[in-house]
Order: C-alpha cells, then sequence, then structure tokens
C-alpha cells in the first residue's frame, strides 16, 4: 500500500484547545494522544468483547451501497451506550471531544446529541472504503461554512497503514459542500491516521476520508463516536436503545446526548417533548 505524502498533526490530549481547533480547521482532522487511559480503553474492550465474538462481519442491509460502505469482512455494531458503562463514561463523555465539540457545534445550533457509537473492526484483506463526506448523510442540511456533525475514531488498538487505518484527504473540508461518494485522490493530498491504541482522531463533518485497506493478518479495532446539531435526527436511534430505565443510571448530560432530553432554540422554538415539557422532567 502506498503511504500517503500529507500528514495530519498529532497532539497530547492536553493541549491547548486552541491549537486543537486550528488543527482541526487547518487539516479537517487532528489526531489526539492518549484520548482514552489504557484503563479506559481496557474497561470499553472488555464491556465489548462478546459483541465482537458475536457480530459478523458485513452488512445486514440487503443494499449494494451499503454493504459496499460498510465492508464484507468488517465487523459492525452500534447501542455502545446500551453495552458499555465505560463507553458513557470514557468516550461519550470525553472532556477532550465534548470540548472541542461545544465550540464546533454551537455555531450550528443550541445544542447537539449521539449521531452514532460504533465499533468498526476493519478485517483482514478488506478493500480500502471509499472516500466519503460525514456531513452527506444529512443532504438537506449541508451548507459551506457550517458544520452539522463532527466526528472522532477512537483507536481500541494500534492504527497502521498496513491494518487499514483512515485515510483523510487533508484540507478537503475547505472544498466546496457536496455530494462524495467515492472520489480519486491523489497520495500527496492523503493522510492515514497511524496511531497508537487509546489515541483519538478527531475530525470535521465536511472533511473526505475512509478506512484503509487492511492488507495485515489481525483486524484493526476502531470506535467511531460522532455527535450532530440538536435540530437534526441522528443515524442511531439511541432512545430505543437505552431505555428508561438505563438512562436514569446515567449523568444527566449522557441522558441528554441520548435523546433523553428536549431540544431549546435560541429563538424560543421547543421540540422533542413529552406532554409538552422537557423530556429531562421523566427523571425527576
Amino acid at each position: 500500500m502506498m503511504r500517503g505524502m500529507a500528514e495530519l498533526q498529532v497532539l497530547d490530549r492536553d493541549a491547548p484547545l486552541a491549537d486543537i481547533l486550528a488543527a482541526l480547521e487547518a487539516d479537517g482532522g487532528v489526531i489526539v494522544r492518549d484520548l482514552l487511559s489504557d484503563d479506559a480503553r481496557r474497561a470499553i474492550v472488555d464491556d465489548l468483547a462478546d459483541d465482537l465474538e458475536a457480530f459478523a462481519p458485513g452488512s445486514k442491509s440487503g443494499m449494494d451501497l451499503w454493504e459496499t460502505f460498510h465492508g464484507r469482512n468488517t465487523v459492525r455494531f452500534c447501542g455502545l451506550a446500551a453495552r458499555s458503562r465505560a463507553f458513557v463514561d470514557h468516550a461519550l463523555l470525553n472532556p477532550v471531544f465534548t470540548t472541542v465539540t461545544d465550540e464546533v457545534l454551537r455555531g450550528a445550533g443550541a445544542d447537539y446529541w449521539l449521531n452514532t457509537g460504533q465499533v468498526m473492526a476493519v478485517g483482514p484483506g478488506e478493500p480500502a472504503q471509499y472516500l466519503h463526506r460525514d456531513e452527506n448523510n444529512w443532504p438537506e442540511a449541508v451548507a459551506d461554512g457550517r458544520e452539522i456533525t463532527i466526528s472522532c475514531m477512537f483507536a481500541l488498538s494500534d492504527f497502521t497503514v498496513a491494518n487499514g487505518a483512515t485515510a483523510v484527504v487533508v484540507g478537503s473540508q475547505r472544498r466546496p459542500s457536496g455530494l462524495v461518494r467515492g472520489i480519486e485522490a491523489s497520495p500527496d493530498e492523503i493522510a492515514y491516521a497511524e496511531m497508537p491504541a487509546g489515541s483519538g482522531m478527531i475530525y470535521s463533518g465536511k472533511v473526505i476520508h475512509g478506512a484503509g485497506e487492511n492488507t495485515s493478518d489481525n483486524f484493526r479495532y476502531g470506535m467511531h463516536v460522532s455527535f450532530v446539531t440538536g435540530w437534526l435526527r441522528p443515524e442511531e436511534a439511541s432512545p430505543l436503545v437505552v431505555d428508561r430505565s438505563m438512562a436514569a443510571a446515567l449523568p444527566e448530560r449522557a441522558r441528554q446526548l441520548l435523546g433523553w432530553g428536549s431540544y431549546h432554540t435560541e429563538g424560543g422554538g421547543r421540540t422533542w417533548l413529552v406532554d409538552f415539557e422537557d423530556a429531562s422532567h421523566l427523571f425527576d
């Protein structure tokens, strides 16, 4: 596999927020070391180990587009907040990622919530995923100069070019908005998110990217967590998986991010209500 000539900036988790935001704005993605502590990463992996064994590779959609996109030898599953309290404490509520998200998404709306949290375990021999933009999940809401979603790819194992580290077309977030579903990019435009386990790549919903080809003999274990502005419907129906009794045991902010709270706009609009009251009152 040809190594990309471009590079992503790599920062420590205690780097100033301004430095992380500057790298994100310049390149469309930034690698943050030790975003998960060793203990936190191991706890998440332990919580999800049975599901990693139980889920078969490939898509269940029956649609060629999604089966190609998801990968025929890639294990994917969601509902991580229902499967792992460590996921909630250390990924959903990750202080670095959520602080960055506050800065990026509060310009598009009053608040945001979880779009999806999912395992992406890329198997040996899996071809490279076609390059795409995450914001294209909401084509009607896409606009130049406005971020509607932001993601983090957490490395649950080491990411290398050989095992399928995420390929990023550096700076492509500045290209005009529009559907990207498979494009050609020259090697000097592409950076691979090589990073040790516990790191995370935070990236724009506008940047063009995709999982790399896995030419190794081992799985590449990643965990994608993304947020979307509060006035859009998420990819994952979290309240259908994290039920009311389960949500009651979680911190208030985690409940809000999982859809157990309402959305209030600065202009006075209110949505996702229960009897015209904020859904958070279900837990009074």
